[in-house]
């Protein structure tokens, strides 16, 4: 008998240290996992989101706008218009301020000497001209095309890169980024690069105020790309900030013709004002390979303004892409001036 109650109490301890070690690991595996989610290590080589605000999402002000938000892409080319088929932006699209801050150095160095820019259309383009760009079927051709700049590092990084691949691209000026930057607007111009008219400010309620506004801005604009540049060629190509798209554009698209500008969107995109959240490279050339969609004309809108770091390491490999799928790359007829 004794020696069965000690046997039965021999079970009993080992039971309880069996269970007092079960609640020592779940203590330590919970103390651990805490101590694991305050303590998170700081990645200092990954870029940062872009901070830049999206469009037409009400009348909030914000104090470091970059580019807006693309409207989305058309899922076809219609047959029954020569533009793509796109949606309208909103009533309020949001405001951007401007100038953009940079406290980076204006580094150029010297400018090229004018480079080639390859095939250019001599004297005026009509807006025919250039709704024709989308339909383009003889070969495949690139526009490459870059928005809101321009910006002292990223700017000259994407002009270090065309430079190296032989490419020539379209550049659309902001004014106020423009002043701050004129050596970069001569580096691109001087390096055969073609120049675009994105208005002055790109502050939305301003431009997009009334037409008359509009007009002011693109003028104003003009005037200071041939201050800049030291040239009485008329500048006559441009962007509508946020896309040309809409009926509530309609009056504004007509009043830009009947002055003798033409206005170009885009087919592609690389996404790189789609979201406010970091963009690696590879998903900004996963996003370009999407909207390629087989198109033998591409307009590929990009963005050299503030935060696109990524835009930049991306560039690479976008254009070995596009030369992998047979396309060559041409200016935006009008982009020289005349």
């Amino acid at each position: 008998m004794k020696r069965s109650g000690s046997a039965r109490r021999s079970v009993f301890v080992l039971k309880l240290l069996c269970i007092l070690l079960v609640i020592n690991v779940i203590i330590f595996i919970d103390i651990s996992g805490a101590l694991k989610e305050t303590v998170q290590p700081v990645d200092e080589e990954r870029p940062g989101p872009d901070t830049s605000p999206l469009p037409n999402v009400g009348d909030k002000e914000t104090p470091e706008p970059t580019s807006p938000v693309i409207s989305p892409l058309p899922s076809s080319q219609p047959e029954t218009t020569d533009r793509p088929d796109t949606p309208e932006p909103s009533d309020e699209p949001e405001e951007t301020s401007t100038p953009l801050p940079s406290d980076e150095p204006d580094h150029t160095g010297q400018p090229i000497e004018t480079g080639d820019p390859g095939p250019v259309v001599v004297g005026p383009v009509t807006q025919s001209d250039i709704n024709k760009l989308y339909k383009r079927r003889e070969d495949k051709v690139a526009y490459l095309t870059f928005d809101d700049g321009p910006t002292a590092k990223f700017t000259n990084q994407i002009l270090d890169i065309l430079a190296r691949e032989n490419i020539k691209a379209t550049f659309f000026l902001i004014g106020t980024q423009a002043e701050q930057y004129p050596n970069i607007v001569r580096r691109q111009y001087a390096e055969g690069h073609g120049i675009g008219n994105h208005t002055y400010t790109h502050v939305f309620k301003r431009i997009y105020e009334s037409p008359d506004s509009f007009m002011d801005e693109l003028y104003r604009m003009e005037r200071l790309i041939q201050s800049i540049l030291n040239t009485d060629k008329k500048f006559r190509l441009i962007r509508f900030p946020g896309g040309s798209f809409g009926e509530k554009l309609a009056p504004y698209r007509e009043r830009v013709n009947s002055e003798g500008f033409v206005y170009i969107d885009w087919n592609c995109v690389n996404g790189d004002a789609e979201t406010l959240e970091y963009q690696s490279p590879q998903k900004l050339l996963n996003r370009l390979k999407e909207t390629v969609k087989g198109q033998s004309s591409l307009i590929v809108l990009m963005h050299d303004s503030l935060g696109k770091q990524t835009t930049v390491e991306a560039l690479p490999e976008i254009i070995q892409y596009l030369r992998s799928q047979g396309y060559r790359f041409e200016l935006l007829p009008g982009s020289r001036g005349y």
